[in-house]
């Protein structure tokens, strides 16, 4: 049914909108941060949000938050229900059985419920933004990555990658190579993993389509496919011996 809208801090909520969406979130991931900040200060406050609803026009410069309530002849609890003649004056033609949405101005919601809110939006932001690294670098399981080294601790190497920070494990290192903080490393994503604390991506320098992926970049026959890499076998530090082939005779895969 029709009713009076609410006129919550829409200027803020359209800043948060598009900071959020500056970041590179999609509308979809903002709506729902901002519908679930705002559910959450409502649950503070009445002690559910099934019955809390909120709208956002098209533009994002207009939200509502809404209380619905059933219309009936007798209240047992306020929060979801509304008598007939109370009804009748947000709305004329409210009838018994129906529903209704009555304005709440988000205002009214205590400096508890709002931090409740801030806390809800701050873990959905963590969310997507783990979700969408997650999605980011499991396409690149396989690739060759540049970083830099950030610290050292119990034999592992933490390496920062810019967006996240990669892990090289001692076994996935060359026991001929030190690092000192800043240096420069190259290496294989082999693994992406998600955590409580946050994303993991795993590196090495040991594994043989390390090799794989650094001839690709340097071998334009590689790249396009000309020449294809059958086997490669390492003694990590030490040696390395790669197995190619060609299907076109015109081509000398060793040579090449």
């Amino acid at each position: 049914m029709a009713s009076k809208k609410s006129e919550p801090n829409n200027e803020s909520i359209s800043e948060a909108f598009h900071q959020l969406l500056e970041k590179g979130f999609s509308e979809e991931a903002v709506i729902n941060i901002i519908t679930n900040t705002l559910k959450a200060a409502y649950k503070r406050k009445h002690g559910t949000a099934d019955n809390c609803i909120v709208k956002i026009s098209e533009d994002f410069k207009d939200v509502s938050v809404f209380q619905r309530k059933i219309i009936v002849d007798g209240v047992y609890d306020p929060n979801t229900e509304i008598e007939l003649d109370e009804a009748r004056e947000l709305n004329p033609d409210s009838e018994l059985g129906l529903e209704i949405d009555i304005p709440i101005n988000p205002a009214e919601f205590d400096r508890s419920a709002v931090q409740t809110g801030k806390q809800t939006a701050h873990q959905s932001f963590t969310e997507i933004q783990k979700d969408s690294l997650y999605a980011e670098y499991k396409m690149k399981i396989g690739e060759t990555i540049i970083g830099y080294c950030q610290r050292e601790r119990k034999g592992t190497i933490y390496v920062d990658l810019g967006k996240v920070e990669g892990v090289l494990p001692q076994r996935n290192q060359l026991k001929t190579e030190r690092y000192e903080k800043n240096d420069r490393i190259k290496a294989l994503i082999v693994d992406v993993k998600k955590s409580s604390s946050g994303l993991q991506i795993i590196l090495s320098r040991t594994d043989p389509d390390f090799v794989r992926s650094l001839l690709e970049v340097e071998v334009p026959e590689l790249y396009d496919k000309t020449v294809e890499i059958f086997k490669v076998v390492r003694e990590p530090g030490y040696r390395t011996k790669v197995a190619v082939f060609s299907k076109r005779e015109d081509i000398d895969p060793v040579g090449s």
